[in-house]
């Protein structure tokens, strides 16, 4: 298969799916914005939902080799923190700033007992494992920062983890409901930067300054 083909149809479908929603969006309007015809896309994929799933499947895949690749620049776990933050923010202004994936993301996926085409639940199972690395990595640096004393100990790392990402997941969102003019959010893509980095500086521990030695005789 022409998988130049392939990408653009996914393109397509991420912009159409953010601007008009998975439930109304359509397979002729995936195929316009791509380009394409109605029937090709239909080569690729066999519905809506399959075309959804790839986009997910696209969009963890994305996240986790970004995040490879930035957190390779640092060695504090702090610092791993915020690159991984700083990944999400450029996946989801990277196209023309529209903030499509803030729009995706909200999407539910069908519990696996529903889905009864075998291709569909195949790509279901692929989702899974790919969201488990992307917990991990977030677990793991947080772990390595408590162990480090750098992080509050008083939560469990997946706590932590569940904070930043929901705190993240809201803001992102007001970004993309802004972009496309559905509300007025009050803030911007710095914002949602600086406004991570302090939530992450609310879990790390501040080492006490160090007392200057006196030269009191005992």
């Amino acid at each position: 298969m022409n998988t130049d083909k392939k990408t653009c149809i996914l393109n397509a479908a991420i912009k159409i799916f953010a601007l008009k929603g998975y439930q109304y969006a359509t397979i002729a309007e995936i195929a316009r914005e791509a380009g394409v015809s109605k029937g090709l896309v239909h080569v690729y994929f066999e519905s809506k939902l399959d075309i959804l799933m790839d986009v997910i499947l696209l969009f963890i895949q994305t996240v986790n080799d970004r995040i490879a690749e930035k957190m390779g620049s640092f060695e504090s776990p702090i610092e791993k923190l915020c690159a991984v933050f700083d990944a999400f923010m450029e996946i989801m202004s990277h196209n023309n700033k529209d903030l499509y994936w803030g729009h995706i993301l909200k999407e539910g996926l069908p519990a696996t007992e529903a889905l009864k085409d075998e291709r569909l639940r195949e790509k279901f199972s692929r989702i899974g494992p790919r969201v488990q690395q992307l917990q991990e990595t977030l677990d793991t640096i947080i772990t390595d920062g408590q162990r480090q004393g750098l992080i509050d100990t008083s939560l469990k790392p997946q706590v932590i983890r569940q904070m930043l990402g929901g705190a993240s997941q809201l803001l992102f969102h007001g970004l993309a409901m802004q972009s496309h003019g559905g509300s007025i959010a009050g803030y911007d893509e710095a914002d949602v930067r600086q406004a991570m980095r302090a939530l992450i500086d609310k879990f790390t521990l501040k080492k006490p300054a160090r007392k200057q030695a006196t030269n009191k005789k005992p």
